[in-house]
Parts: C-alpha cells; structure tokens; sequence
C-alpha cells in the first residue's frame, strides 16, 4: 500500500510539471533564506561561549558621570580596578586585566610587521581557555619579556621552525622571548591578539612612565578587566557589594547620587557571553534587537515560502474532485485517501528540503556580491541541518491537511459531478498574509538603508569626503616635528591641506574639561578639541558667527601657565550646542565671552578661554546620541592625528607619495592610517549589514509571493476556462477578460497594502527612535512600495490571463 501511494504521489508530481516547480524552488529558497540567517544569528550568539567558564566570566564597564553631559559608559577601567575587586569581594575567585595595543615587530630577518598585542595578567591561560602546542600554561606568562604567539603568527615570524626560545624586537628596542605557541582562537572570539605577553612587560620607555604614572589611578581609564566569579554568583548582587565597596577604596569617592554635578563614576559586570551581542558604542558586534531583527526576517521569508506551498498544494487538490469519486466508488476508504495527500505533500516537500542544500550554496556567492558576509559554514551546524531536514515533512504535513481532512470525506455524488472544492477565501487570506509580510519586510529595509546612510552623511558639521586620517603619531615626536611632518605632507601632489590633532571624529576619544561659565556657579563639564590651525577649514566646518582661527592673532594659540601664579589661556572656537548652555539666543551672542575651569582630575590646571567664533555642531560619534557641545582650542601639547584633505578623484598615486614622506620622515614607526568616510561608516556597520540582510531577503520573499501568485493564475485560468468561453460568446473582450483575472489578484494585494503600512509605520517608528538624528516616515516610500508590489502582481497574472483571453470560445466550452 506504502508503495502505491508513493507512486501515485510521484506520477502527480510529474504530471503537473509547472505546480511541482514552483512548489519545490519556492519552498527550497526560503528553507535556504531561513539556513543562512540561522548562520548568521548563532554565529553572533556563540561568541566566547566556547571558554569552560564562560557562565562566569564579567566584564567591568564604568560609567562616568559630569555636569552638562550625558553619562558616558564604556568598557575600560583603571589599573586599580581588578586587584581591589578581588582582594576585598570573596565572590571574585580571580582577576585579569588586558591592555590591547598595536606595535611593530621585528623578525629575525630584519623584516617589521604591526602586531596587536595584549598585555595580560599571568594568569590569564587559567581563565581564558588557551589550547597550547607548545609551552606550559602555567609558566609561559610568568616572567616580564615573555611572549605567547598564536600558531599563525608564529609561522609568520619563523615560517615552519621551532618558535620556542626564539626572540622578537618591538620598534622601541625591547626583546620578546617566546615561551608558547598556541592555536589560534576560533573566529567567535572577542580576544584575537596574535601575540600575548605579561602586563608587567617593559614595551617602550614611554608606555612604562604611563604605567606607573597610572598604577594608583582610579581616573585614569585605559585597559580592561575581568573578573571570574565563584560558581552560583549572582552579577546583580555583586554590582551591589561593588557600589558600596567604592567608597572605601576610592579616594574622595562621591556616589553618583550624592555626587551634585561634580565629576564621580560607578563600575558595572557585563557577561562575557553577551559582550558581542550587548557591545558599547565603538565596540564590534551585533545588538541583540539587530540579531532578532534578522531572526525575524528569516522566519517570515520561511512563512511566505510555507504560506506559497501550502496555498498551491490547496489549490491544485480542489481539481481532483472526480478523482477521488471514482476512487470512492472503487471502494477507497477516507483514511487511504487522507494518507495518500499527506503523502503527496509530504513528498513535494521533502524535495524542497534536499533541493535547498544546493540553493544554499548558490545564494551564498550573491550575499558576498552585496558584501554580507557569512562568517561561519551553514553546513557544519548539525543543529541547523537537523532543523532543515525535519521542518519540510512538517510543512509537507501541514500543507496536507486541508485535502486529507475536508476532500477526503467527499462522497462519490459529490466527487463524480466534479463539483468545485470550497476553500477560495483560505487562498485569498493566504494571498493577502504573504505581500503583507513582504510589504512590510520591504519598507522595513528601505528605511533602514536610507537612515544609516542619513546618520552617516547628513547633518556631520563637516565634510566627510576624502579626508585622509594618519592615527598614532609618534608619542616622542614633539611640535617640532609633528609640524615637520605636516608641512612635508601638505606639500605632496593631490593633498589640498594637512592639519594636526588630537584626534577624528568618529574614533572614539575624546577630552572633556570642567568650566564655569559667564554668570554660573556650577562646572559644566564640556568637550574639548585640541586642534591645529587650519583644522576647522579643513573639514569643512560652517562659520555662524565670529572668525576661526589665526596665526597672525597670538591669543589663538593656548599658552600654558608656566609659573603657579600664571594662567593658561586662549582664543576658542565653539559649536552650536553651547549657546544654550551660555543662554545665548544668538551666536553673535556668544563671542567675547570667557570661560574659566580646568581638566577633569587636575584642578591645578587653570585656564581662562574666550570664544571668538561659532560653527556648526560636529556629530563626533553615532547619530544614537545626542549631539555634545564642543569647543575647539589650538593646543599643540595634545596632537597625536594628521588629518588630510586629498583632491578627489585617483587618490593612489597620492596616498603612495604619502607613503614616502612617511618613511623618509619616520622610517621605525608603522603607518596607521585611514579614511574619515570609512570611519563613519563603520560607526553604523551592524544597522547597514542588517539594512542588506532584510531587503536581500525581503526581494526574495516578493519572488517567492510572486511564484504563487504566477501558479494561482495558472490555476485560476484553468477553472474558469468554460466561464471566459461564455463570457467571449456573450461579447466579452479580450480586455475585459484580462481586466477581471487581474482584478481578481489585485484586490488582495491591496488589501495587503491596507494591513502592512500601519504594522510597516509602527515597526520602523520603534527602530528610529534609537536614533537622535532620524530622517522622517515619508509617507511616499511606503505609497511607492505598494504600488510596486501592485505592479509586480499585474505582470505576474497579466500573462496568463492574456493567453486565456485570447483563446477561442468553441476550445474553451469543450473544456472537460
């Protein structure tokens, strides 16, 4: 019996060629859609959870607090931090701390790599789970000058030799001794540095003076740390015992709550596992709303494809009606005949199960053409082929139950007139439910798309473009030579002006002061942008009021106080946002005025600041948040950053002379450097990753609508062959005919239409306000979108019902 429902099965596949197809590809696709996010989503969910202990490893983030800004939170902490959490709290079993930096490295042959190093506790191998080829995970961090080399880096410094005992020279002179080679961390590691060595390792004179200068320094925020607690901890009640150990520990600490506007922070545990999917602002990852975002994408394509397959296989049951009365009459009992459409179906779908492993591998050349990447192989997670083999029987059966519950039971009377089977609203409702969830799938990733690339290019206070930004200048450099450096740079062909600074925008540092303003009290703790001159021209900033800076005025430059009775001043420059702070209505309002404080941490640094000019707000960091107020000062003391600005067009040749001037200038130091557009971009990467991801798939859930669609018409032309016979006979042209079959497709879309712009309105709303700077709902781009899936649907019918219409009456009245 199992055999002969097979076979009957199969020779109803075969027989209806066009159903089959659009049936096995559609539902293949999206089985494939769903694979590959599924990819997506456990890659960026499994980070660091390969470490033993990863339930009980925290990270500390602190969150600084200061009058006149937002609460700043971030992952880095003082030295301090990590050795008093786990002297004072039992609940912490240890502590690590990691200071990430990048360097050059010399290899025996003379040959210099930049190399990011981590600088570590020594016992980080007894929390981090490191697997060792060679060396003992005990010693091989113990002493100062030791070196832990990933097995690749190793081979980049010692080709195929033994790396053990083998010496490495920093760019500062310092030796590296290698003590142990180990593999590298799989690619769902957030700690990726090819090469460790001890925290109290000597890198440069420099790093060691800053070392030491911040080892008592609770302030001073530079590395991060890690706690492994004791097994049953709670992080909730933990974070309890360290706000009330602060105050101990912490010298003139004021609890946040206590604090009335001067400068404090408090100290929170972030879980390892949720690092990558909880990231701080600048940190790589993907939120967690993003990653459900794409969980849900993923499960609506797989709706639409399931809907499309379940809608067909409904539809093309109601036309064996005589089949099943003749069977009747033959004796089929209901149960049989109920088996054999589970069995149809059940079949149809398994196909598209196995057709979607090699629809898998197509799809992923087309992800890396539109740069979506998929870090990890859909093929090696038993867990998702598991799923995928399992859920097309479960489709398959779904689909079924319609034909094998309701056809099943109709009599041989009934089934031998050929009646027609009801079930047209269950289709019409099926049709409505799949543009509605592409409709809305489509409108979600249009916004999405055009608010990243707002965030990124659209109200900055300056101009992005060709801005070329060399990091990590020289610490030893001094003005002197930093300025040598900038003249030569700003002489070389295609580099329209070179200035020096601090640092870029959207990089992530930053300097905040604490000032008095005109006519206050309090400190309000504002930014401060250490520039050069030439630097707001060079980015383009818009002058509302005043003058920018100027060599020929003196003042322009910051003079520091060389006696304890001096004071350092200068002219500044500041931004939009602080003329509400100055209760200016005017920018004009603003020039003249001074502002007196000093640096946060360092009260003995006075300074007396008089603004001379007024520009345009810079968006320094993510669209996310709110815009801070700024001032600029010409502060050569500060620079670290060269920032050029490069006449558009073929730029290599120039970024090869760029090269030169460096190597001539600076031949032991590495060349960092980047583009100020990238860099923004970056700052938005996860959102316009997810943009793609959505209206990828989006495009494919329309494709799939639209192959049922194109089998519905089929389907319909077919049972209403003798109908539009009458109709012609009666007078009917070939346009009328058109017009009534694709009316009959449109009023579902519209309907879809009607259901998915208020859910499209309110889901996008909700995703916006994340942004402080957002573009707005147009209401166009959601009329547009209908009236393409409107257009999309009369081209899909339009060709069927031509072909029918055109047919002759006498064929279509001797129709069965």
């Amino acid at each position: 019996m199992l055999w002969n429902w097979l076979l009957i099965a199969w020779r109803q596949l075969l027989r209806h060629k066009l159903y089959t197809a659009i049936n096995v590809v559609g539902l293949a696709v999206g089985l494939s859609v769903c694979m590959i996010i599924g990819t997506l989503v456990r890659f960026e969910t499994s980070f660091d959870g390969y470490h033993e202990k990863a339930d009980r490893i925290v990270r500390v983030n602190r969150t600084e607090y200061m009058s006149g800004q937002a609460p700043w939170f971030g992952p880095v902490t003082g030295l301090p931090v990590g050795p008093a959490l786990a002297e004072r709290l039992p609940d912490v079993e240890q502590m690590v701390r990691v200071i990430q930096f990048l360097t050059s490295v010399e290899r025996p042959d003379g040959q210099v790599f930049v190399q990011e190093v981590l600088r570590v506790d020594p016992n980080y191998p007894q929390i981090f789970d490191l697997v060792f080829l060679k060396g003992d995970p005990t010693l091989a961090l113990s002493r100062p000058g030791d070196a832990v080399l990933t097995q690749s880096i190793a081979r980049k410094y010692f080709g195929d030799g033994d790396a053990m005992g083998q010496v490495l020279r920093l760019k500062s002179g310092r030796t590296l001794t290698v003590t142990g080679v180990i593999a590298d961390p799989p690619t769902n590691s957030s700690l990726r540095a090819g090469l460790l060595t001890p925290i109290a390792t000597s890198v440069s004179d420099q790093a060691d003076r800053e070392f030491r200068e911040r080892e008592a320094q609770w302030n001073s925020s530079w590395l991060t740390t890690y706690l492994l607690l004791r097994p049953g901890v709670s992080v909730t009640a933990l974070e309890k015992q360290i706000e009330t150990l602060l105050p101990s520990v912490v010298p003139d600490y004021q609890p946040p709550k206590d604090a009335k506007g001067i400068y404090t922070f408090s100290l929170s545990l972030q879980r390892l596992t949720e690092i990558r999917t909880d990231p701080v602002a600048g940190e790589p990852g993907t939120p967690m709303h993003l990653i459900q975002g794409m969980l849900l994408t993923g499960m609506l394509v797989l709706l639409v494809a399931a809907i499309n397959f379940i809608n067909l296989t409904t539809a093309r049951s109601g036309l064996r009606l005589r089949e099943i009365g003749i069977r009747r009459t033959l004796g089929a009992k209901r149960a049989g005949l109920a088996m054999q459409f589970l069995m149809e179906a059940t079949l149809l779908a398994s196909l598209a199960g196995v057709l979607a492993l090699p629809v898998t591998e197509l799809i992923l050349p087309l992800l890396s053409l539109l740069k979506i990447e998929v870090p990890a192989d859909p093929f090696a997670d038993r867990a998702l082929l598991t799923g995928l083999l399992l859920l097309p029987p479960l489709v398959g059966l779904v689909a079924g139950l319609y034909p094998a519950l309701v056809l099943s039971r109709i009599g041989v009377a009934t089934g031998a007139k050929g009646m027609p089977a009801a079930g047209g609203g269950l289709r019409t409702a099926l049709v409505v439910s799949q543009f509605v969830i592409a409709i809305v799938l489509a409108i979600g990733a249009l916004f999405i798309l055009f608010q990243t690339r707002f965030a990124a290019t659209q109200q900055l206070g300056f101009d992005r473009e060709n801005v070329l930004i060399i990091h990590r200048l020289p610490a030893d450099g001094g003005a002197t030579r930093y300025e040598a450096l900038r003249d030569a740079l700003a002489r070389v062909p295609g580099v329209k002006s070179a200035v020096l600074s601090a640092w870029a925008p959207a990089t992530g540092s930053k300097a905040t002061m604490g000032f008095r303003l005109p006519g206050q009290a309090a400190t309000v703790h504002l930014r401060n942008e250490p520039v050069d001159f030439g630097y707001l021209e060079t980015m383009g900033a818009t002058l509302l009021a005043g003058r920018l800076f100027d060599r020929a005025h003196g003042p322009d430059t910051m003079r520091l106080a060389n006696e304890p009775h001096e004071r350092a001043e200068a002219n500044i420059v500041i931004t939009r946002a602080m003329l509400a702070k100055l209760g200016a209505q005017d920018p004009a309002a603003a020039l003249g005025q001074q502002l007196r404080g000093g640096v946060v941490g360092e009260p003995a640094r006075q300074q007396v600041l008089t603004i001379v000019g007024v520009v345009e707000d810079f968006r320094f960091s993510s669209a996310r948040v709110e815009t801070e107020a700024a001032l600029f000062v010409v502060d050569q003391s500060q620079f670290g950053t060269a920032l050029l600005r490069l006449l558009p067009g073929d730029q290599k040749a120039t970024l090869a002379a760029v090269e030169d001037v460096w190597r001539q200038l600076l031949p032991n130091d590495p060349l960092y450097r980047s583009f100020l557009d990238e860099n923004i971009d970056r700052l938005y990467e996860a959102d316009a990753r997810h943009g793609k991801v959505i209206a990828t798939f989006a495009s494919l859930a329309v494709i799939i609508a639209c192959m049922g669609l194109y089998g519905l018409a089929a389907f319909t032309a077919e049972r209403r062959t003798k109908e539009i016979g009458i109709r012609k006979v009666l007078g009917a042209s070939v346009a009328d005919i058109v017009r009534l079959l694709v009316w009959q497709f449109s009023r579902p879309v519209l309907l879809a239409n009607l259901i998915a712009w208020p859910l499209a309105w309110y889901g996008v709303s909700l995703w916006l306000e994340g942004f402080v700077s957002r573009i707005v709902l147009n209401p166009l781009i959601f009329i547009g979108v209908g009236l393409a899936a409107l257009v999309i649907a009369w081209v899909t019918v339009a060709g069927h019902a031509a072909r029918v219409a055109v047919e002759k009456p006498v064929r279509a009245l001797r129709y069965e």
